[in-house]
């Protein structure tokens, strides 16, 4: 094997100190590359630009992706060029691992380096091989040394390799495991489940334009679901807009990496270790803490952690002083969760005849390493829906790992969570209309607050009643008037479900009472959205009509007593409506102030004359 000559700090050293590029007719492809290419010159001349890797809600600087720069000095054009080359010369591992070498030579040389990981792409080509980068470390020396290899997936991994295997071996040398790019190549579910790894990093292609594609949404948020049910976190690639920032936020990613946070960097002086425009995104976010966020505070249970180094001689004596615990946390020195420890799995050890002298025999190992099981881990402030879904996964069976700004905060445990469930069924129970089973008055009061602290969509805010109601109720009976309902709140339900798919929107319905009734919209096409609630009300007055007997529907109308007691004749059921538009930015009221839903109430009020009384039965009215 040829092996680059390092330096003590594991940068590659050159015959001639002062050179810094390499020929390019020594760089061109084909039978000019081999051994006697002056790959060392190559490495020297290149550097290390850091992409930090930033908690979504607190801000606080997780990590760093190194990424190549200087390519013009060495001949070749990309980071892939040049390993390819490698490769066909037969450097490629010498050629990896001394870039490795030289991005943690950087990395510890920042203040506070410990603090935050470092993110190393590994060519896929070396998974599995013998003369693999961190294959063989003495896991004394690496532990906690904050690595993350990322297993780059732009090409295939060997064919016979067996992923499973060949991941523990770099877990072993004390490294985490990210799948890059997630999405695209050959990043699929088949690498998930087999590296079963640390960070899955979503491609770009899905995080771009995530605000305004309901498919990217509904693609991420079963991603993020399915990820923390198996302990995984998530990193978005490439975020570049406060909406796209926002939206991988609440569909549960964990990180985001881009560059509206930050571009990378070449000067890695004065790196911070929180990023202030995060900050200022969250404090600009109107929304309130939602009350499954708040409840879940309450109840977590926060068990004392174990760091990941101690012994466990000290873990005996943890569940010696708290007879009741069944689990520990273990995290690391940061406070960052690693995963639990179950009192069970010690008890073959406890129970055997020499367990005791077994566990505290540090020549047999007296890290906990071997004990930690991987847990589902949790924002405090992920939607009760996702903590559920979460908590499906087998392993979450001893409970979740709740964190909050990225740090432990706490375990909830199965009971704890059927609490929460329970009540929040029970408000949902006491909240729905009976008859429809629509989000009632609370759950339709909510989205029109959400709707107005979310001004990185447009959104649409309707508002639909049935015309002349009382006197087909008076007339045709109340089981009718019930038929009627039901027949709107089906057309509404099946509208608001297919919103996505439709017209790239998310849409709620609800039902107010009586036959009033509620569609909120945000995002889509405006011109698109009013179309289609326009539609929605032409289908249901033809629907309507197979609620009359032929005579009725023949003459158009039927003859009932108005309000006042006197009888007229009123033409056949129809839907009217009045949209609130509300465009993307801060509206205001026309005082200066922020639109409130009193504010959207009162125009809605305003015009409901006009919407019964137009041709297509709705009115918009803009809020802006």
């Amino acid at each position: 094997m040829t092996v680059l000559t390092t330096t003590k700090a594991g940068r590659p050293e050159t015959d001639r100190p002062d050179t810094h590029g390499v020929s390019r007719d020594a760089a061109r492809s084909g039978a000019g590359i081999g051994a006697e290419f002056d790959w060392a010159s190559a490495v020297a001349a290149l550097r290390y630009a850091f992409q930090p890797i930033v908690q979504l809600r607190s801000g606080r600087c997780h990590g760093y992706e190194a990424l190549l720069r200087g390519f013009e000095r060495t001949g070749f054009t990309t980071a892939a060029e040049l390993l390819d080359e490698a490769e066909t010369a037969g450097m490629l591992a010498t050629v990896e691992t001394a870039l490795h070498a030289k991005a943690v030579a950087a990395y510890r040389a920042l203040a506070g380096w410990s603090e935050a990981k470092l993110f190393l792409n590994l060519d896929a080509r070396l998974i599995g091989r013998a003369d693999s980068p961190w294959i063989g470390r003495d896991p004394a020396t690496s532990r906690n040394s904050g690595i993350v290899l990322e297993l780059s997936e732009n090409r295939p991994v060997a064919a016979g390799v067996a992923m499973d295997a060949a991941v523990e071996r770099y877990r072993q040398s004390g490294a985490c495991i990210a799948i890059d790019d997630f999405g695209v190549g050959h990043s699929g579910l088949r690498t998930l489940y087999e590296a079963r790894p640390d960070y899955v990093k979503i491609d770009r292609f899905f995080i771009a334009g995530i605000d305004a594609d309901a498919r990217k949404r509904a693609l991420v948020s079963a991603l993020a679901g399915h990820a923390h049910a198996l302990g995984i976190q998530i990193v978005a690639e490439g975020v570049e807009t406060v909406t796209e920032f926002y939206t991988c936020r609440d569909l549960g990613c964990d990180f985001a990496q881009g560059f509206l946070i930050a571009r990378p960097r070449v000067d890695l002086t004065g790196l911070p270790n929180r990023y202030p425009i995060v900050e200022e995104l969250n404090r600009r976010d109107r929304r309130q803490p939602s009350e499954s966020h708040r409840r879940l505070s309450e109840v977590i249970e926060r068990l004392p952690p174990l760091r990941g180094d101690s012994r466990k001689t000290e873990l005996l004596d943890y569940f010696r002083g708290d007879g009741s615990a069944s689990i520990v946390p273990i995290v690391d020195e940061h406070d960052r969760p690693l995963g639990l420890i179950r009192e069970r799995d010690l008890k073959r050890f406890v129970y055997s005849r020499f367990g005791g002298e077994l566990l505290r025999n540090r020549g047999l190992g007296d890290r906990l390493d071997d004990l930690v099981i991987r847990s589902p881990v949790c924002d405090i402030s992920t939607p009760l829906d996702r903590v559920i879904e979460a908590f499906s996964a087998e392993s979450a069976a001893d409970g979740i790992v709740i964190v909050e700004g990225g740090a432990y905060a706490g375990v909830l445990s199965g009971g704890a969570l059927l609490r929460l469930v329970h009540e929040r069924n029970l408000a949902m129970a006491t909240d729905q209309n009976p008859l429809t089973r629509l989000p009632g008055n609370a759950a339709i009061q909510r989205h029109i607050e959400a709707a107005l602290a979310d001004d990185g969509r447009g959104h649409v805010l309707a508002y639909l009643d049935f015309d002349n109601f009382k006197p087909f109720n008076d007339n045709f009976g109340f089981r009718q008037g019930d038929r009627a309902i039901l027949m709107f709140s089906e057309r509404l339900k099946a509208w608001a479900g297919s919103a996505g798919a439709a017209i790239d929107a998310d849409a709620f319905a609800g039902h107010i009472g009586g036959d009033d009734f509620f569609l909120g919209v945000s995002g889509g096409e405006e011109v698109e959205v009013l179309a289609r609630l326009a539609e929605l009300l032409a289908l249901f007055r033809s629907d309507a009509e197979s609620l009359y007997d032929a005579e009725t529907r023949v003459s158009g109308g039927f003859l009932a007593k108005d309000r006042y007691g006197a009888v007229r004749r009123f033409p056949l059921l129809a839907a009217s409506g009045v949209a609130v538009v509300i465009p993307p930015g801060r509206p205001l009221d026309g005082k200066g102030g922020s639109l409130t839903p009193d504010a959207v109430n009162a125009a809605i009020a305003d015009h409901k004359a006009a919407a019964k009384g137009a041709e297509d039965k709705l009115c918009v009215v803009r809020l802006a």
